[in-house]
């Protein structure tokens, strides 16, 4: 875990959640907390693939929902935990060398008020994880948004 940020609990990670958006059923590849309480949904490719922005978007808005409800406590996840209330973050990981060109461009998307990391690991992951790369959302205000000019961004409805 710490390989992918030094900030994640590995002590409370939930592989393989299920989350459900009405009749849609999706397993979240991990989720977990950092140790401050914040929670973290971690999508992982082991492959090149043009959805992995749009996947990992697609589980944290999933996560945000379920979280501002409670109900991740309610069933019985992060036991004895203090969460806390504020969004998620979002890891997305991949070996480096398999990251999907696009991916950039789609990252460029999305909302800036989604904390966002991409993270290109070692190819031999299976062995152990190295991070080989670490690329981070770029934290501005809907105000300087509008004033790059960007037509569209891919935001998370509540």
């Amino acid at each position: 875990m710490s390989a992918v940020d030094e900030r994640l609990d590995a002590t409370c990670m939930y592989p393989q959640v299920p989350a459900f958006s009405a009749s849609d059923r999706a397993m979240i590849d991990v989720l977990t907390s950092t140790r401050k309480g914040r929670l973290a949904v971690l999508e992982l490719k082991a492959d090149e693939d043009i959805h992995l922005p749009l996947q990992g978007l697609d589980y944290w808005s999933r996560v945000e929902w379920h979280h501002a409800r409670g109900e991740f406590q309610a069933c019985g996840y992060f036991p004895g935990r203090q969460l806390s209330p504020e969004a998620p973050l979002l890891f997305l990981v991949a070996p480096a060398l398999h990251v999907h060109p696009a991916t950039d461009t789609l990252l460029h998307y999305i909302s800036p008020e989604i904390e966002w990391t991409l993270v290109g690991i070692d190819e031999r992951w299976r062995e152990q994880v190295r991070m080989i790369f670490r690329k981070h959302a770029e934290r501005r205000t809907s105000a300087e948004s509008l004033s790059h000019n960007e037509d569209f961004q891919l935001r998370v409805a509540n």
